[in-house]
């Protein structure tokens, strides 16, 4: 047990190189889908997918002797888009995305008092998740408390701090909970009697993930694992700076031909919108026409200081319950009435008006 924790500290040590992809004959051999339900799809160009219920991670592996080693692309603890919004004078409207997927999590503009941004054993959540302010904050702070994850193992930056000084009036929150399929890992594979395994050091059990034979049905899996992958670096290399937004806050990939910007109203508008009315009235959460641009701000400051108890008040920006207090529970009321109005999701980026 000793030798297996000093080769796991080394490992996490490594870094995967193009130069040891070009001449490690292992990633075409071990290319494939190892797993049912859950499992892992490692690729030829040294990337990986871990996927299983409510799961997919995505990363890089590489190789160390006879182990393998993955790295996950750990997403950002917080991030923080904003907008001009023309419509909303000097109040400010924040949607808070992720924020309901649990964790403590604290906001503070400017000076003003902590606040927790859901009740405590908050539960029902009913998204978007759209907060009004009366006034443009200059400054906002975002923290959570890695402290309470007790497999968390690195030096928790949990306070992160903004400068609002352009002015912006219209912003995107989100907070990207912590999971532990975020954290590096390793693993060996084998072949027994023409069954090739894959074992990781934090998945899978003792028996660890069979590699499939490629049948019919198999293929067919792999090839949307493939899909899923060009997808996911394909849509995260598009956002990475930019997000495109209604004013429901459910966000789009537009193609730049199909739209034309307005400066008047700093709306990007689809071509065909006056076309589309009838139909975007009766499903307005999923209306493409009007779209916004949110460009990213980056924080000023990232520590490790929290909240004292005496800074935190006992408010909390959303409430929510389902059954004591349920009727005081936040609802998105950003849906106009209709009577085929399609229902909101719950699980969206979105926001939520403090009641």
């Amino acid at each position: 047990m000793g030798r297996i924790i000093l080769v796991v500290a080394m490992l996490f040590s490594i870094t995967t190189s193009a130069q040891q992809m070009n001449k490690d004959p292992r990633y075409k051999q071990y290319t494939g889908r190892y797993g049912g339900n859950s499992g892992v799809c490692l690729f030829d160009d040294g990337k990986f997918m871990l996927y299983g219920y409510a799961t997919m991670v995505f990363g890089s592996y590489g190789f160390e002797k006879d182990y393998l080693v993955f790295f996950p692309e750990e997403q950002e603890l917080f991030q923080v888009f904003a907008h001009h919004n023309n419509t909303l004078g000097d109040s400010t409207k924040i949607n808070f995305v992720g924020f309901d997927r649990g964790g403590k999590t604290f906001v503070q503009f400017d000076k003003d008092t902590v606040y927790r941004v859901f009740n405590e054993h908050a539960n029902c959540f009913n998204g978007p998740f759209v907060y009004m302010k009366n006034a443009i904050p200059q400054t906002f702070r975002l923290a959570n408390a890695l402290g309470d994850l007790i497999w968390y193992n690195r030096e928790p930056e949990n306070s992160w701090y903004y400068t609002n000084d352009k002015g912006y009036n219209d912003f995107i929150l989100i907070y990207n909970k912590p999971r532990r399929e975020y954290q590096n890992f390793f693993g060996s594979i084998s072949t027994t009697e023409n069954i090739t395994v894959l074992k990781l050091s934090n998945y899978g059990g003792e028996g660890g993930y069979p590699k499939q034979k490629m049948n019919k049905d198999d293929k067919e899996q792999w090839e949307k694992a493939r899909e899923w992958k060009n997808e996911y670096y394909h849509s995260d290399s598009i956002q990475e700076n930019v997000i495109f937004a209604n004013k429901h806050y459910n966000t789009f990939l537009p193609d730049s031909a199909d739209y034309t910007y307005e400066k008047s109203s700093n709306q990007y508008i689809n071509k065909q919108a006056l076309e589309n009315e009838g139909y975007f009235r009766n499903n307005q959460y999923d209306d493409d026409r009007y779209l916004r641009k949110y460009v990213k701000l980056l924080p000023k400051i990232k520590d490790t200081t929290g909240f004292s108890k005496n800074e935190i008040t006992n408010s909390s920006i959303f409430f929510t319950a389902c059954d004591e207090g349920s009727k005081k529970s936040y609802h998105y009321e950003g849906i106009e009435n209709s009577e085929e109005e399609s229902a909101v999701p719950q699980t969206v980026i979105g926001m939520s008006e403090k009641k």
